[in-house]
């Protein structure tokens, strides 16, 4: 699967979820300049950016992400990413799925 390809910017963020089973739920977002994505209560998160450039953060850490930057998340934590000027593609990893 070519996540690169899935990716649905537009006025509205995309969300799609790609795999659910009891080990893991893989979430992909598609944000575009502004546009962002918070969660909390998740067992354990890592967010990995694709895409683009934009902001992950989890409880107090905030951390600049290009392509290739990955934030883990502790479980129960406060998460989200912020595109930042362009598009930022996300893949949300929650294991297990809660």
């Amino acid at each position: 699967m070519n996540l690169l390809k899935k990716a649905r910017y537009g006025e509205v963020r995309g969300v799609e979820l790609l795999a659910d089973h009891p080990e893991v739920r893989l979430v992909l977002f598609s944000l575009q300049a502004g546009q962002e994505v918070r969660g909390k209560g998740e067992p354990r998160v890592h967010l990995l950016c694709l895409e683009g450039e934009g902001t992950l953060w989890a409880g107090e850490r905030s951390i600049p992400a290009t392509p290739g930057t990955l934030l883990a998340v502790e479980p129960g934590e406060a998460h989200g990413a912020k595109a930042g000027e362009g598009t930022f593609l996300v893949l949300g990893i929650i294991t297990p799925r809660p």
